[in-house]
């Protein structure tokens, strides 16, 4: 165990000794570590640490804390185990991990600080792993595993360490305490920290893990969810930002003409003059945004519209009014936070949103957006920004505690009747403020991850497929952290390269978790066989929203095979390029009877039961996929 300080640029790590039972003191003496441990039977273990300065006097100036690593001393016996790895933020991959594998980072420093969690350095050898916010080990021969996690949230981030041997041994485990301030230690004073539990269980891991995230939202007062989940239109995958007024209002007035089952429309990045500059529309939008936002009104549909409120380009009028404002590093440059070339081949930087110019501003944009503009829907993108390493205002507060404090600002300005959707978000810290939450990379009119993402080894790159993943294997989460949103669903033919199979899987897999269905394709010019799958997606989607679903066999496969939502459908697909027989571990309880009628073309599926009609078997073709009911 060990925790990691700097004065300056001079860093020191200091281990901690035994002081007594359950007390452990650094070697520099600063430190006293307090872990007190309890035992619920079938509970599983608690652990409860607390962190105490030593000293007499305050720290020294420039004094910080980097991490406190607390080794775990219970592991699961034997071989055999692989992890399921959870990912930072909301474009972060999320799935299992075999011992042989490695856990690299993408090549590029901006694809790592705006991908995944910065304060997390890779490992980059096989069997080593770090998993935010929660960890879950398990033998998939025996059926026996363990879940270490964060059992409620303090002020700091928090990741788990673990090193599987060759033969899926577990060696070591240990929590890492994302610090990264200066805390408001006092002498003897406890800085709390969030509590971790380990349980063991023998049986269904999806089971163990939506119940993990039940627990979580009840912990963090997640809001009530309406059974009703979102639908929609959005701007983005079709147009990106070369959208305007005509092209919002050709789009509303089609989705009225096709009588969609939808209620909110989007408009997505294109309509502001500058990232930062948001209440102020660029000349595509002459009209303004609060004449849109009436108009979707008018033809009785919810305005939405998007915004990366932690965002700043140099362009921007706030950048050059207010350089206080921006975070910056150790030689006073500013943070970049994100490179998007559709927005300029530059940097766009990030706000030191402890700066009380930036929450002045802040305040203001939401303040005007929903109130004075009328939107009771807001995308909130790029919202990792709020929590990367920078010399901000207020030093005492981590990047965790810093960005919760800004949400439950933007929060009470927007009022608890505003939608919010969040969007490359850190998971745990964002459970409780938003509505919805995007669980995945952006989805794209192609399924594998482009070449050049691939060489760069990125991981998280933005494609079809991947988005599928993270929308399979973190599906528990709806209902109980927020409304999952799966990105959106693209049906279109022209620019589309994903093939037709593809698209229906796409579609599968997004109507069956049951979370938001916002389109995105130019309606104006939609195939009429598309148009009848979108609307059959929708239709899945409205019987499936009420329920949580639960991912089958996430330690099977990269891409699990099946969904089950309790609604009574089980989605099944092959994300394969040849045929495959698929077999799917039925969760308990569910035992289906014949004739498997498949959803979309109401004919019958060839499916097999085991003898226990505990294991579903069906031959699928090349991207094929099936939802039956059971």
């Amino acid at each position: 165990m060990k925790i990691q300080y700097r004065i300056y640029d001079s860093i020191t790590i200091s281990h901690f000794q035994p002081l007594k039972p359950g007390s452990f003191i650094s070697e520099c003496k600063k430190f006293e570590l307090q872990i007190s441990t309890s035992t619920e039977g079938k509970a599983g273990t608690t652990i409860s640490p607390k962190l105490i300065w030593r000293e007499s006097t305050r720290p020294d100036v420039g004094f910080s804390i980097d991490f406190l690593e607390i080794t775990l001393d219970q592991k699961p016996e034997g071989n055999g185990f692989q992890i399921l790895q959870q990912g930072y933020q909301s474009w972060s991959l999320t799935k299992k991990m075999k011992p042989e594998e490695q856990d690299l980072s993408p090549r590029l420093s901006f694809l790592q600080y705006s991908q995944e969690n910065i304060y997390s350095g890779e490992k980059g050898k096989a069997g080593l792993f770090l998993s935010e916010y929660f960890l879950l080990a398990y033998n998939k021969e025996n059926k026996n595993g363990i879940l270490y996690a964060s059992w409620d949230r303090g002020d700091f981030g928090i990741k788990f360490d673990i090193h599987l041997t060759q033969t899926g041994e577990v060696e070591y485990v240990s929590a890492i305490y994302d610090i990264y301030c200066l805390p408001d230690i006092r002498p003897n004073a406890k800085l709390s920290i969030s509590k971790i539990k380990i349980e063991s269980f023998v049986g269904s891991p999806e089971e163990k893990l939506s119940k993990y995230f039940k627990h979580l939202g009840t912990e963090l007062k997640a809001p009530a969810f309406p059974k009703k989940v979102p639908t929609g239109w959005c701007s983005w995958y079709y147009y990106y930002t070369k959208i305007d007024q005509k092209i919002i209002l050709d789009n509303l007035a089609k989705v009225r003409e096709l009588n969609l089952p939808v209620e909110f429309f989007q408009i997505d990045d294109g309509y502001q003059k500058e990232i930062g500059d948001w209440l102020v529309p660029n000349e595509k939008f002459p009209g303004g945004m609060r004449i849109l936002a009436d108009e979707i009104k008018r033809v009785g549909l919810k305005p939405g519209i998007w915004l990366a409120p932690f965002l700043v380009r140099k362009k921007s009028e706030f950048f050059r009014k207010y350089p206080e404002a921006i975070l910056k590093d150790e030689k006073g440059k500013p943070v970049p936070a994100i490179y998007q070339p559709l927005w300029g081949l530059d940097a766009t930087y990030a706000l030191d949103i402890t700066h009380p110019t930036s929450l002045a501003y802040l305040e203001k944009v939401f303040s005007t957006i929903v109130k004075e503009w009328g939107y009771p829907y807001l995308k909130l993108d790029f919202l990792f920004a709020g929590l990367l390493p920078g010399e901000t205002y207020k030093k005492n507060l981590s990047p965790q505690a810093r960005y919760m404090e800004a949400m439950q600002m933007i929060r009470k300005v927007v009022g608890k009747n505003t939608f919010l959707l969040g969007c490359g978000a850190p998971i745990l810290p964002s459970v409780g403020f938003f509505d919805g939450m995007r669980i995945s990379c952006d989805v794209a009119p192609f399924w594998h991850p482009e070449k050049l993402r691939t060489f760069l080894k990125d991981r998280n790159a933005l494609c079809t497929e991947t988005a599928l993943i993270n929308d399979l294997t973190r599906a528990s989460m709806h209902r109980n952290l927020w409304l999952n949103d799966p990105d959106c669903l693209l049906v279109r033919k022209k620019r589309n390269k994903m093939t037709e199979a593809q698209t229906k899987l796409m579609a599968s897999v997004m109507a069956v978790s049951g979370g938001m269905l916002l389109v995105s394709d130019d309606l104006t010019k939609l195939e009429m066989e598309r148009l009848q799958l979108l609307k059959k997606a929708f239709q899945l989607n409205s019987e499936c929203q009420g329920y949580t679903p639960v991912p089958l066999g996430i330690f099977e496969e990269d891409f699990p095979p099946a969904l089950y939502n309790p609604s009574g459908y089980l989605g099944i697909w092959n994300s394969t390029e040849q045929t495959k027989t698929v077999q799917v571990p039925l969760p308990p309880g569910l035992k289906p009877k014949e004739p498997f009628l498949d959803f979309w073309t109401g004919t019958r599926i060839d499916c097999s039961l085991s003898e226990k009609k505990d294991l579903l078997s069906v031959e699928l073709p090349a991207f094929g996929s099936a939802v039956i009911s059971v």
